[in-house]
């Protein structure tokens, strides 16, 4: 079993009381009435957890700083699931009007042999970043780089490399001896990217992840606590369900839509989804069908339906028999990211304009090919 096969181990358990208890992280309940219910990941559960965001929260009460900090592998395209993660980020920037820092991980990638080179991510990089941008971010308060030609990252890292252990990260990643060393070090430059924002800037962070990735942030915390820094607070999001009812993936083109699917294809995925509906149209008019394993619905609640009381009518239509998969469901999400995909594109354009802004080095524009129709 591989390093990413162990940490998503955690994925598939059901007992999330029971992990959330192992690793000391809070449910997220108690903040909502400070944090508010605007934002429909907070409101409908999609962020779920926090370990110390309470501070943060009371340090914002007080007008006081803190920085908001999530990397991106460039190892392919973005997809959907990329977005809950990048629109929670820019949901919190824009409430507490903190900094949002973005390493580009292509040192990440190229360790655990995602990809042949480190130079072959450079382009992915800038593209990444443009799609994550037109999300709505403004250069103002971002601070994006690439990892690997950052000297002040490999710096921490290497500074921060005396404070853990072989076997500390062998058993919390559990690690074979067979991982090449770079594995065993990218929890050093990990812990340098969460933790530059408050040695260099003074600022606390938070670490938005899935619950599978709160490893990095547990050895994290063991090294910002033995070197007396500040300990990141984290946030703990749910995914979208990937179409194929196992999680999403980019190595798993079938899971996930890309933001560079053309609609022939995305129309194809959407309409292979797996579904909560009955083997026939007349079985599931009336029996209906179990939104609750359903991926086409998961997709509405957690990010394409925003207004409660439409999700609701669509809950219950789907509880009814009154709405079918294949006629109603699936055509329907597959307008809603047509449209997205649509305006999203539109705003790629106007990011790539100003892209040097948001990047905290020089970059090298001349990679990206901005005749294509998404630039």
């Amino acid at each position: 079993m591989n390093i990413e096969d162990e940490i998503q181990n955690i994925e598939k358990r059901t007992d999330y009381d029971r992990i959330l208890e192992e690793f000391g992280i809070s449910r997220i309940d108690k903040l909502l009435p400070k944090i508010g219910r605007e934002n429909i990941f907070f409101r409908r559960g999609v962020v779920f957890a926090h370990r110390d965001f309470n501070k943060i929260v009371d340090r914002a009460e007080q007008n006081k700083k803190f920085a908001i900090i999530s990397g991106r592998g460039p190892s392919s395209d973005l997809h959907y699931g990329h977005f809950i993660l990048f629109e929670l980020i820019r949901f919190i920037q824009e409430k507490y009007n903190c900094d949002f820092f973005l390493p580009l991980s292509d040192d990440e990638k190229y360790v655990f042999r995602k990809v042949d080179s480190i130079g072959e991510t450079y382009k992915l990089s800038l593209e990444n970043a443009v799609d994550i941008f037109a999300l709505g971010f403004k250069p103002d308060n971002v601070h994006a780089y690439i990892s690997s030609i950052t000297p002040r990252i490999q710096y921490l890292a290497l500074s921060f490399s005396v404070n853990q252990t072989y076997n500390a990260i062998k058993a919390a990643l559990g690690l074979t001896g067979e991982e090449n060393v770079g594995t065993v070090f990218y929890s050093c430059i990990q812990a340098a990217h969460i933790l530059h924002p408050t040695t260099d800037h003074n600022l606390p962070v938070v670490v938005p992840v899935g619950l599978d990735q709160d490893v990095f942030i547990r050895l994290t915390r063991d090294i910002a606590r033995k070197r007396k820094i500040t300990s990141p607070t984290s946030l703990y999001i749910r995914f979208l369900k990937g179409l194929t009812g196992k999680p999403m993936s980019s190595s798993a083109p079938e899971s996930c839509v890309f933001l560079s699917d053309d609609e022939k294809t995305i129309k194809r995925k959407i309409m292979n989804a797996l579904t909560g509906g009955r083997s026939t149209v007349k079985e599931q008019q009336k029996l209906g069908a179990n939104s609750d394993v359903c991926t086409i619905y998961d997709w509405f609640e957690k990010y394409f339906v925003k207004d409660d009381k439409e999700m609701s009518e669509i809950r219950k239509g789907c509880k009814d028999g009154e709405l079918i998969c294949g006629l109603d469901c699936k055509p329907r999400l597959i307008e809603m990211i047509l449209n997205h995909q649509k305006q999203h594109n539109n705003r790629k354009k106007e990011v790539i304009k100003n892209l040097e802004k948001y990047f905290d080095h020089e970059i090298d524009l001349s990679v990206l090919n901005r005749e294509d129709d998404s630039f």
